[in-house]
Formats: structure tokens, sequence, C-alpha cells
């Protein structure tokens, strides 16, 4: 535990904390926790992956349960889950705030120009925009939020935040997927 006053010490020193990418599918911690039914019943890791026998049901993408814990005040930068795949967070105690922004042509184009500017950090992404393009929406302990396919999104975390969540592949997102993946805009 930090003693009192030693939190803002330790935060200027090192920064915001926000870990957002520990997989935990093969621990005790992941066996106490179960995928929403919803994913499950359509995520092809599942479906297509581990049903292929010759031990896929244990050598798999890494990507279906993460343990997200966030500080107070940290944040994540607009983006595109990675290969165009939908995702599921679902807070277990604290609050976090999405921007969401729909993949409309005209929002991937622009995306696509802003993270490959030189001057990304100086801009906020929104006002790339037309009007009413960005959304947000504030969840609370209990909420579980789903992200389809190709939405791009930001994330901030008010008040710390524990979150469970996970990446996934699945048909009715198949075209958005593919086009996300091989950077074609559709």
């Amino acid at each position: 535990h930090w003693a009192l006053g030693d939190e803002a010490t330790r935060r200027e020193q090192n920064g915001q904390l926000n870990v957002i990418s520990l997989e935990v599918s093969h621990t005790e911690l992941g066996r106490a926790v179960r995928t929403p039914r919803p994913v499950r019943e359509v995520d092809w890791i599942d479906h297509v992956w581990k049903a292929r026998g010759d031990g896929a049901e244990l050598d798999f993408p890494r990507v279906q349960l993460y343990c997200l814990m966030g500080t107070s005040g940290s944040y994540t930068d607009f983006h595109i889950d990675f290969g165009g795949t939908s995702v599921w967070y679902h807070i277990v105690d604290g609050e976090k705030w999405f921007y969401l922004i729909p993949p409309t042509e005209e929002n991937l184009h622009a995306y696509e120009s802003w993270t490959s500017s030189a001057s990304q950090n100086a801009v906020f992404f929104p006002d790339m925009l037309a009007p009413g393009q960005c959304r947000l929406l504030k969840f609370g302990t209990g909420n579980t939020l789903f992200i389809p396919s190709g939405w791009i999104h930001a994330v901030y975390t008010p008040k710390d935040t524990l979150v469970f969540g996970g990446n996934f592949l699945h048909s009715m997102g198949a075209s958005m997927q593919v086009s996300i993946n091989y950077n074609l805009i559709v």
C-alpha cells in the first residue's frame, strides 16, 4: 500500500497506470470468470479453432478473457480493436466512459488519416469528424458493454475500476473484420 501522499508522487514519476492486456484464460482467475453467453455462442475461437482437434482446445489465440485494471484518470486513446474483433467489457467495480464512433466509410478514412499523422497526439480525433459521430456512454459496476467489429473507441476511467473483457471474431462481423484486418474500407 502507498502511504498517504505517496500516490501523487508515484503518479508524477510513473504516470497513470492502466492494465489493459492481462489475458487470464489459463489461470485460476480465468477459471472463475465466464465469458457472456452471446459471445460463447458465436466466437470463432470456440466454434472453429478449438473444434479442429489435435490439441487446439489448449493451443488457441489468447484473446478471449482479459482482466483490465484502470486507475482514476487513466485513458486509452481512440483505436479499433486488433483484427477488427468485437469486444465485450463487464465492469466488476468502478466506472468507464466509452467514446464510440461507428465504422462508416468517412469515419474509417478519417481514422486512417489521424493514425498516420505526425500530429496525432495534438488532435482530438472526434474533431476531425462530422458533428454527432462520437457518442459518450457511461457504464458502471455490474454493466456489460459489447462493441461491434470495427467501431472506433476511446475509454476514460473516472475512478479506479476492475473489468473483465475479451475479443472475439464471429460471422456477423466477418466483412468488417476482413476490411479492418486488411486495411480495406467497406
